[in-house]
């Protein structure tokens, strides 16, 4: 797979434990996406769902290659492990407040000062 997109060697660092690649079951990949979600009080904007679909998409990636390492990347079927993993979306629209955006002051300064 470094071969195919120029694989780091933190993309390997999804698990601790001493299980080999094609031992990892459905069961693992779950309850270590599961572990990445926070309550409420601890991310309001629920950014954990961003770490959560993109560790998805990474084992995704990695599973199909796993198992059909000699298909081409496009046509590479997702194995049993990956099928059916949900993506998740936020509840907010966007992250940014309106105390994030520039007060009509603030527009002022700035265009008196663009040509």
């Amino acid at each position: 797979m470094k071969t195919e997109i120029n694989l780091s060697d933190n993309y390997r660092g999804f698990f601790k434990s001493r299980k080999s690649f094609d031992q990892i079951t459905r069961e693992d990949i779950l309850s270590f996406l599961d572990s990445l979600r926070k309550p409420e009080t601890l991310d309001p904007l629920h950014k954990w769902v961003g770490t959560y679909n993109l560790y998805r998409i990474q084992f995704i990636r990695f599973f199909k290659w796993l198992y059909s390492p000699h298909v081409e990347p496009g046509k590479r079927p997702k194995p049993p492990v990956i099928e059916n993993i949900p993506k998740l979306t936020r509840k907010e629209k966007s992250v940014y407040k309106p105390a994030d955006l520039w007060i009509s002051e603030e527009d002022l300064l700035f265009l008196r000062y663009c040509p």
